[in-house]
């Protein structure tokens, strides 16, 4: 008998709803603008590129590094200029987030800047995810030879 795995899937209809609700504020713009906005983004952090599935597959794995698992599980919305307090006035002032990116840049860094820290945190998060996506295939080889 094998072992259940997790699935690693999100529902991108669930996903934009939740976000939208995340933040009251975002009431100000219309759903359709929300969506418009997030289907833009192609689910992916700005910052480091991360998909949201990839997200997911992180928060599984690495779990201590998203405080006590409250938060990683998928990606979220962050100010570019955190000056501006209201997340619903502007969407141009959102950007779609990884809790890894948005957690590291704070309030301290302007998009830009971060965008540079970003790259590095890439290059991280595709080795964590090759390494993952590695261990499982030899997994599933060594089961499938194992029946």
């Amino acid at each position: 008998m094998g072992r259940k795995r997790k699935a690693y899937s999100i529902n991108i209809r669930d996903e934009v709803i939740r976000l939208y609700k995340s933040k009251r504020s975002l009431k100000q713009i219309e759903i359709v603008v929300f969506q418009n906005w997030y289907d833009s983004k192609n689910g992916c952090c700005e910052y480091c590129g991360l998909k949201s599935e990839e997200s997911l597959i992180l928060f599984y794995k690495y779990p201590v590094s998203t405080r006590g698992g409250r938060r990683g599980k998928r990606l979220e919305l962050d100010r570019i200029n955190p000056a501006i307090k209201n997340y619903g006035e502007d969407i141009n002032n959102l950007a779609l987030s990884c809790y890894w990116c948005n957690n590291a840049k704070t309030n301290y860094f302007t998009y830009e800047e971060f965008k540079v820290i970003g790259d590095k945190i890439k290059e991280i998060q595709q080795y964590r995810i090759n390494k993952i996506n590695s261990q499982d295939r030899l997994t599933k080889s060594i089961e499938a030879n194992n029946l």
